[in-house]
């Protein structure tokens, strides 16, 4: 939901459903590919962060430009379209053993500078231990927020668009093992 173009969703994905592993079930009448209902109250969590993540994506234009992202400042902002980031703020790992990456959308370049947001920081941590993650300065007395974060237990995984708590160390966070963060700058 924070990637550039239409997300990619299967029917049930906010549930949980699955289909066992296979891709292809269109010839499949039974239980494989059937719509199991009962997911929404089992899964409710994953339905709830799910909702979260999608009512997050509309009320940010940023994460919704038609134009490529370019990696510079056409708008005079200060602060490229889209920039870089992993363990150190600035500075990617793009090496085959990096196992963190983040970006920031700065939402003065939402819809290609016609629309103003919020800037968007989102940080991912795919190895299996801890990191203490540099976030980038914001500009303006901007602050970050934590909207959502993979690693934390419910109901603090997702927030309520406008509830999202801020930050209290807003120089460096702490990033779960195999976890997701999306940070909301305003």
């Amino acid at each position: 939901m924070t990637s550039q173009g239409v997300p990619m969703i299967l029917m049930g994905d906010e549930i949980g459903r699955t289909q066992s592993g296979n891709n292809n079930t269109y010839c499949h009448d039974d239980e494989m590919n059937w719509m199991d209902w009962q997911l929404v109250q089992t899964n409710a969590e994953v339905l709830r962060f799910a909702q979260g993540c999608i009512a997050f994506r509309m009320a940010h234009p940023v994460l919704r430009n038609r134009d490529f992202l370019q990696n510079r400042d056409y708008v005079g902002s200060g602060y490229p379209d889209i920039s870089w980031h992993g363990v150190r703020a600035w500075q990617p790992d793009w090496s085959n053993d990096s196992h963190v990456l983040a970006f920031m959308l700065c939402g003065k370049h939402a819809k290609s500078g016609t629309a103003q947001d919020d800037y968007v920081y989102v940080a991912l941590n795919m190895h299996w231990d801890g990191h203490d993650f540099e976030l980038p300065g914001l500009p303006d007395g901007r602050q970050w927020h934590v909207f959502a974060n993979s690693g934390a237990a419910a109901p603090e995984d997702v927030w309520t668009l406008g509830e999202e708590p801020k930050l209290n160390d807003q120089h460096n966070m702490l990033i779960g093992s195999r976890s997701v963060v999306i940070l909301v700058g305003k």
